[in-house]
């Protein structure tokens, strides 16, 4: 398999492999984006599959490869687009950010061909990628210290439920997250969801199962591939979600562990944020809602800065099933 230039074409039946072309760096290298494409036999939709927006955030990388590795391109219809490190970069170095500019990739789509270098890869990714593909499955995790469990709800509720989670969040308002690159695929009309399981301080092998078994699901579901389709359980559609921050750093003492999912009471004690040199409890993290539900959170002691992701809380007086 040789590596070309995306042109936003398709070959015969088979695996693929390209490239999209960034820019050079100053080491001498050129940034490059992988993009592996699964060519089916039957005609159908070219579904987008992506990942590694975040370089701290590895398990879509880990389900890309299971879908490269196990898709029977024989009975694929149409076409999977699979690009599993979205930012090269920030990969290298388990950053949220990119290192070179320190710019989260995901709040700069659809980038400019005249900006920073993570703008550069948002304007690749729009025009080679996102304008390419008819469907996008969005994969993310909570990073190096949250763990998260949930699916987002944007312009395809069905196919958010087909992913199987007990967790939905439809977010307010016209823009859930500005820049990212789901939002760029909404703006086009392209049904679109996001993924948001594992990271953290757990073991992975449960969380990078249950995206694989929700991303089949997807896939039959659009039709992609053959089998029936699985239907969830009880989900719960969360519509207001706080993000917790806390304005001090230290070590984050949750109390108790709690993993998404869990019930809290409205109002009570869920951390403590601890400094490591004196000991003494710098800020009290209450549960904000009358009843609350875990969305993220830091399930062990970890490091934290004032600003960092805490904890993510469902209001369950607004949720609906």
């Amino acid at each position: 398999m040789s590596a070309t230039t995306v042109s936003g074409g398709t070959t015969g039946p088979g695996r693929e492999m390209r490239t999209i072309p960034v820019c050079p760096l100053a080491n001498g290298t050129r940034l490059e984006l992988q993009l592996l494409i699964l060519n089916g036999r039957r005609p159908g939709p070219r579904v987008g599959i992506c990942s590694g927006i975040h370089g701290d955030e590895i398990i879509g990388v880990q389900v890309i490869r299971d879908l490269w590795q196990s898709t029977d391109v024989d009975t694929l219809a149409g076409s999977l687009w699979m690009m599993p490190v979205a930012n090269p970069l920030a990969s290298e170095a388990l950053s949220r950010n990119t290192p070179l500019d320190m710019l989260d990739l995901n709040r700069n789509f659809p980038g400019a061909s005249d900006g920073w270098i993570s703008q550069l890869m948002a304007a690749a990714i729009t025009e080679h990628y996102l304008r390419q593909v008819e469907w996008l499955i969005d994969i993310h995790a909570g990073g190096t210290f949250p763990f998260v469990d949930y699916c987002m709800v944007l312009n395809d509720e069905a196919l958010s439920r087909a992913f199987l989670c007990d967790l939905l969040y439809r977010p307010p308002g016209e823009h859930h997250h500005p820049g990212s690159a789901s939002e760029v695929a909404v703006s086009l009309g392209i049904p679109t969801v996001v993924l948001e399981v594992g990271g953290g301080y757990e073991r992975q092998v449960e969380h990078v199962e249950r995206n694989r078994r929700g991303v089949v699901n997807m896939l039959r579901h659009i039709g992609s591939i053959p089998g029936p389709e699985e239907r969830p359980g009880r989900q719960v559609l969360l519509n207001d979600v706080k993000t917790m921050r806390p304005r001090a750093g230290g070590l984050c003492y949750p109390t108790p562990p709690l993993p998404p999912g869990t019930i809290v009471d409205g109002h009570v004690k869920i951390a403590e944020i601890v400094s490591p040199y004196t000991f003494e409890t710098l800020e009290t993290i209450l549960a904000p809602f009358e009843r609350n539900v875990i969305v993220l959170s830091r399930n062990y002691v970890t490091r934290i800065n004032p600003g960092d992701y805490m904890f993510m809380i469902g209001n369950m007086d607004t949720a609906t099933s």
